[in-house]
């Protein structure tokens, strides 16, 4: 769970309070319902042990993760707690846990009111599909000392993963929506980010809840003080998290001596500074609108960072300098910088492959008439033929010395007039009709646009910390 950004428009301030007072609403009336159905006290220590745990998990082992949003462990303790006190008291230990935990980090009200609110909204929909199918709260294969056993203990176990899976669907949706109002970027845009093609690892780590809950059974049938094993699981926990944590400390590294090479290369021409991360930050909204499943994303995004790295080559400084057009000679040297670049990028052991490709063949176009191979259609990368749409386009609303950047519609036009010659006719008709691909083209690309790319790219966190630390806020 994250920050909301800090530029709010005023139209956004708007949809985002509007949004925010419809989650509070209907996360009291789910308080109102639960409290109403009478679930008994669990007890002054199960409370106090769940709650301080669980916040402890909330503020101090707090992942930032993708977007405006970032991530903790704290579900382990809504999900074993719902299921061990049922959903009422569940529900009251998860907020409070929340509030601790945003108030330690300095939340503004508006956030940490919206993040109290999801979390109780994702747990009543969470047991509310998990009762109505028959499971019990508390599970059958909690009681008995907490042996895991009959047809009962076998359907509630089985429910307790849907259990799961709404609960994270709910707070994924929640705080994706959230984001995109604050952001001004499309949801399915926001949610393929920090949503898509991760619930597998979701439920998977879910199993942890019931581990603590069944646990917490067995110490109460053994010791009758429960509470001691969920004190004794932190140690663990913490353990758990500060590995994956200098898992992420290492990604960031990494990403940022990719930064510092593009902006060196950079630097060598003044009339593309920033080039590399906005054509990053359009293949990515372009592979987004296509659908194109999470990882292959983030490779292409990845790809269109680096697919100039090869310029970085002392004999293309003055290529890069020159204003004036270049040679016949100069532009056959210049052309190898794609074939170049890709030698950079698979000096990297993780990028060879389907991220060297996109970057080798960036230049080749859909009639084959491109460069280095001459492949055409479908023979080039999804990624190099996505990239290639968006150098054009950067290159084309960039001012050079010898022309001012053009318009919005004339960009259009051009890509339309080269569609099935030079570009793939299908991206281009992609970013034709999609609104925040023409949004991207049609406004400049400010300075805090550029710095927002850099920091959701020097945050992103791959499987497994990216998965486990799942609870997320705004």
């Amino acid at each position: 769970m994250g920050s909301l950004p800090q530029y709010f428009m005023p139209s956004r301030n708007v949809r985002l309070s509007g949004f925010v007072a419809l989650i509070v609403a209907a996360s009291g009336l789910c308080l109102l319902i639960g409290w109403r159905a009478g679930a008994p006290f669990p007890g002054w220590w199960p409370f106090a042990s769940f709650l301080l745990v669980a916040a402890l998990l909330e503020g101090a082992f707090t992942t930032r993760v993708r977007l405006a949003a970032s991530g903790s462990i704290s579900f382990i303790i809504h999900l074993s707690s719902t299921l061990l006190f049922g959903v009422f008291w569940g529900a009251a230990i998860s907020a409070a846990s929340t509030l601790l935990g945003n108030i330690a980090r300095g939340n503004e009200p508006l956030k940490t009111l919206f993040n109290v609110s999801q979390i109780i909204l994702a747990i009543f929909a969470g047991a509310t599909c998990y009762s109505a199918l028959g499971g019990a709260l508390p599970p059958a294969y909690l009681g008995g000392g907490g042996i895991l056993s009959g047809s009962a203990a076998q359907r509630d176990l089985g429910l307790f993963f849907l259990f799961s899976a709404v609960y994270f669907v709910v707070n994924s949706a929640a705080v994706s929506t959230a984001v995109a109002l604050s952001s001004d970027r499309a949801f399915r845009e926001v949610w393929n980010v920090a949503a898509r093609g991760v619930f597998g690892y979701d439920l998977a780590a879910s199993v942890l809840a019931v581990m603590t809950a069944w646990l917490y059974a067995r110490f109460n049938y053994w010791l009758g003080f429960g509470s001691l094993a969920v004190v004794l699981l932190v140690v663990p926990m913490v353990a758990v998290r500060h590995v994956y944590g200098l898992y992420r400390q290492l990604q960031e590294s990494g990403q940022e001596l990719l930064e510092l090479m593009v902006k060196a290369i950079e630097a060598r021409d003044p009339y593309t500074s920033g080039h590399s991360v906005r054509v990053s930050k359009l293949s990515r909204t372009i592979a987004v609108e296509l659908g194109l499943a999470a990882p292959l994303i983030e490779e292409i995004e990845t790809a269109a960072l680096l697919h100039d790295v090869g310029k970085i080559h002392e004999e293309f400084a003055p290529l890069l300098r020159k204003e004036s057009k270049l040679t016949e000679a100069e532009t056959a040297l210049m052309q190898t910088h794609a074939a170049k670049s890709a030698e950079l990028v698979g000096i990297i052991s993780k990028f060879r492959g389907f991220v060297q490709e996109s970057v080798k063949h960036h230049h080749e176009r859909w009639d084959g008439k491109g460069y280095p191979d001459g492949r055409g259609a479908g023979a080039i990368p999804i990624g190099a033929r996505i990239i290639l749409v968006s150098d054009t386009i950067d290159a084309m609303t960039t001012d050079r010395p010898y022309r001012k950047r053009l318009s919005g519609e004339a960009v259009l036009l051009e890509l339309q007039r080269h569609k099935g010659t030079q570009f793939d006719p299908a991206v281009v008709e992609l970013v034709v009709s999609s609104v925040a691909v023409r949004r991207l083209i049609a406004e400049p690309y400010s300075a805090t646009a550029s710095s927002e790319l850099r920091s959701m790219q020097a945050k992103r966190l791959s499987w497994p910390s990216a998965r486990l630390w799942r609870a997320r806020q705004a």
